[in-house]
């Protein structure tokens, strides 16, 4: 697979719980180059593909709650991995300007932000994956959210906007009075945040879910031509997932 070279990744490497859990909370570095995954359930496999090539997950599903995510965090967690240290985030230190409001639906769960960072075991060697990678796990709307963080915190950046180097679009659903948009849709209102982010389009798509490959052997969106590879889905429903680069323009 051939992804960009990783930017530099001091900020991750020098971390300490003592800063993660005092420190200010470094969102540029923590979206900068990231993988961004809306409506992500509690899905590891991005990072088990791509971890190495992207230090810096960033998922979002209105629809887990709490109890859920921090289970996946603690207990489950990662294989060769242990977290360095885990804390939550508010909302003004993710948006200071607020997200907006995501819609008064039952099965939607309140915000809520989590910032943990992995660390990998002594006894795995460095081809067994990179020694850190963070994960930010952020409980709201997966387009809204997108475009407050990624698009419009000039509280934040020195610039406007800010691109994440891949983004995921797996089983997403169509659901889109709860979603508020369909993600797989090249003209919908999420492709067009991403696409069309002023700071550039991401690198890499990640696409694909459940059932039949045959339904994957396309990209959803047409500028993301090149396959880098498949890796399946779930032994039991099938399925698979899609890697594919962006034709150069």
């Amino acid at each position: 697979m051939s992804i960009a070279e990783l930017s530099r990744i001091d900020w991750l490497t020098e971390l300490s719980p003592t800063t993660m859990m005092n420190g200010e909370f470094p969102l540029r570095e923590l979206l900068k180059d990231s993988l961004y995954y809306p409506c992500s359930g509690v899905d590891g496999d991005p990072v088990m593909h791509l971890a190495g090539n992207i230090v810096s997950f960033v998922y979002v599903d209105c629809g887990i709650d709490r109890n859920t995510v921090l289970n996946n965090l603690t207990n489950t967690g990662f294989r060769g991995y242990e977290r360095l240290a885990i804390r939550s985030v508010t909302e003004g230190e993710l948006a200071p300007h607020g997200l907006p409001p995501t819609p008064a639906i039952a099965d939607i769960e309140p915000f809520f932000c989590i910032w943990s960072v992995f660390e990998r075991q002594e006894r795995f060697d460095a081809g067994y994956g990179p020694s850190r990678f963070s994960l930010l796990y952020i409980c709201a709307d997966g387009e809204a959210t997108f475009r407050a963080i990624y698009r419009t915190n000039r509280a934040i950046y020195r610039t406007n906007a800010i691109a994440p180097r891949a983004v995921a679009v797996i089983q997403p659903g169509l659901d889109i009075t709860r979603n508020g948009t369909d993600f797989e849709d090249p003209e919908g209102t999420f492709a067009r945040s991403v696409c069309d982010n002023p700071a550039g389009p991401p690198e890499v798509l990640l696409y694909g879910g459940f059932g039949n490959c045959q339904f994957y052997q396309e990209p959803c969106w047409p500028a993301y031509q090149t396959n880098l590879y498949f890796y399946p889905k779930d032994r039991r429903a099938g399925g698979c997932v899609g890697i594919w680069s962006r034709d150069p323009r």
